[in-house]
């Protein structure tokens, strides 16, 4: 019998990405699965059309589903789908509410990478999560358009493409901008690199700082499309940014990450997989990481030591171990 299954996932992008990591044990404890994932409308687009996924709903905690008559409207909308069985990893009361089976996150240490909780909600019901992880399916046709852009853009297809996200939602995330195009510059003179630098809504003026410090101009992505973002991501051979959204997709389509650590923790929410790299300063202020926390850039020094004492040479090295990596049989 059809196993309808619905998956309490997340409103920020980077987390609604890693909670794709129950996809596939669930596929297989669950051969006739129709699995639904409840998100925040801005983690929407990338998984609606996610082949992976049979359905897609919003959960909306800032407009419709605000407060409690909106939890009310949302819980009896998904009552009327009659799901089987609930995996709640936001930990919500509202999914105790559904009227189906009810799998929670299991309580133990904190500081674990949120995968490692996901999965194990799984485990203890007895799903078997070997190799499980987070992963967003794309189609030829994505894949067809982000190579039709980097061919417009002047890309050859023998050319070393990386990828460069120098933004964040927090500013106590972010390395420096005049370190990133140091990187840049770097790679372009020595590796001949192809440099995708990468923006969101809120950050053209600080991609158009790295650009106007770069001396090759970089490809701009200002896309909002974050099925065409992920496509563009998958297609670069190393991925180099903060703590944000893209760094998870970047882990997501396969794509080697250098992910850059020092306010947030990285035990907790990394890049996931062995074939990434975190870098961090190792400077201890004795209050890093301060997220998450209870007062998190609570300093208000507008900026973090931790995070910006990592160096241009770090990251350069890391690109190369990486590259090596790709090359050894």
């Amino acid at each position: 019998m059809l196993k309808k299954i619905l998956v309490f996932s997340f409103s920020f992008i980077g987390d609604a990405v890693l909670s794709t990591s129950v996809i596939q044990p669930l596929r297989r404890h669950f051969s006739d699965a129709h699995i639904t994932f409840l998100v925040g409308p801005r983690a929407f687009d990338l998984l609606a059309t996610d082949s992976n996924i049979d359905a897609t709903l919003i959960y909306d905690n800032r407009g419709e589903h605000a407060g409690w008559r909106g939890r009310l409207r949302l819980v009896k909308a998904l009552r009327r789908d009659k799901f089987d069985l609930v995996v709640n990893l936001r930990d919500s009361l509202t999914a105790r509410c559904i009227g189906a089976e009810h799998w929670g996150l299991v309580r133990g240490e904190s500081n674990r990478h949120a995968v490692t909780r996901y999965l194990e909600a799984l485990q203890k019901r007895g799903v078997d999560i070997t190799d499980a992880h987070p992963h967003l399916q794309l189609v030829e046709a994505e894949q067809t358009a982000a190579h039709g852009f980097l061919a417009e853009a002047g890309v050859k297809s023998e050319q070393l493409l990386i990828g460069i996200h120098p933004g964040g939602n927090w500013v106590y995330k972010l390395w420096d901008a005049a370190d990133y195009a140091r990187v840049a510059n770097a790679l372009v003179e020595k590796r001949n690199a192809a440099i995708l630098l990468f923006a969101g809504p809120n950050e053209r003026k600080l991609q158009a700082q790295v650009a106007q410090m770069m001396d090759v101009p970089p490809i701009l992505v200002q896309t909002e499309n974050l099925r065409h973002l992920a496509a563009l991501i998958s297609a670069c051979d190393v991925y180099i940014g903060n703590d944000t959204g893209p760094m998870h997709i970047a882990a997501a389509v396969d794509t080697p990450v250098v992910a850059l650590f020092g306010s947030t923790n990285h035990i907790r929410s990394g890049p996931y997989g062995e074939k990434h790299t975190v870098l961090q300063s190792g400077i201890d202020l004795g209050c890093n990481p301060c997220h998450p926390g209870r007062n998190p850039g609570g300093c208000g020094v507008g900026s973090c030591e931790v995070i910006a004492g990592i160096t241009v040479e770090q990251v350069l090295d890391a690109v190369t171990h990486i590259l090596q990596r790709a090359v050894v049989p």
